[in-house]
């Protein structure tokens, strides 16, 4: 444990971590992925919100309610929620892991959603972690799914496994940014299935992607899931669209 602590204290001291942002030298831990500016400038998702798809109620005095689109057509998950907004810093530090292929930046984004309090999530009420999938053509094209690196930093922070045989993406959709809501939703219908069933059934289980835009394609893969025999299917997402 000693040499432990003292590997870490000497890379510290000859690789001081850097801002993800600025580039600035970030006097503290090593696992802090901002510096305090940079920090001050992300909005963090806080304050009243939907209990089911998460969208905030800004400036609300009331406490957590249903919004309009979930007491109409309720999701097929049982909660959505997100670190913070997807502007700013941090558009672009998901832009430069997701489109730019900068795996350092994904692994340091990965830190910060892992170390990220979800005060309503009881992670020890589930049993497995499921990174939303990839066409293998897409994943091909991009070298990496961007979701298992950010599952994976969850699951170890909170000793749960993650399990991507659970959720196969069958369908090769278009990209379903420009999309609005309607035509994000017939996109991406009937794109997953699932896995054996006898490793579902009557599991909660974490879906886990990198921004939540309307919420389409964690439905999609919710309803795949639950329809297997899942008993509940949250959703994790670093950021959200607002």
């Amino acid at each position: 444990m000693i040499l432990n602590d003292f590997c870490e204290e000497l890379s510290e001291a000859l690789f001081p971590p850097l801002c993800l942002a600025c580039s600035e030298v970030i006097s503290g831990k090593a696992h802090e992925v901002f510096c305090p500016d940079c920090l001050r400038q992300i909005t963090f998702i806080t304050g009243s919100c939907c209990p089911v798809c998460g969208i905030v109620f800004p400036d609300s005095p009331a406490e957590d309610h249903l919004c309009g689109n979930c007491l109409e057509r309720k999701p097929w998950f049982s909660s959505a929620r997100a670190a913070v907004a997807y502007d700013g810093i941090i558009l672009d530090a998901i832009h430069r892991f997701k489109y730019g292929r900068d795996i350092t930046t994904g692994s340091a984004l990965s830190t910060f959603l892992a170390g990220f309090k979800f005060e309503d999530m009881d992670f020890h009420l589930f049993d497995a972690i499921i990174p939303v999938p990839l066409h293998i053509k897409r994943l091909r094209e991009r070298g990496f799914n961007q979701s298992i690196i950010l599952s994976r930093a969850l699951g170890k922070k909170h000793h749960l496994r993650v399990d991507f045989s659970l959720l196969k993406r069958c369908k090769l959709t278009l990209i379903q940014t420009g999309l609005d809501k309607n035509n994000r939703a017939k996109n991406i219908s009937g794109a997953f299935v699932a896995g054996p069933k006898v490793k579902i059934q009557g599991k909660n289980l974490i879906l886990v992607d990198d921004v939540y835009t309307t919420g389409s394609t964690v439905n999609e893969c919710a309803k795949t899931l639950i329809r297997s025999g899942a008993s509940k299917v949250a959703v994790l997402t670093l950021a959200r669209v607002f």
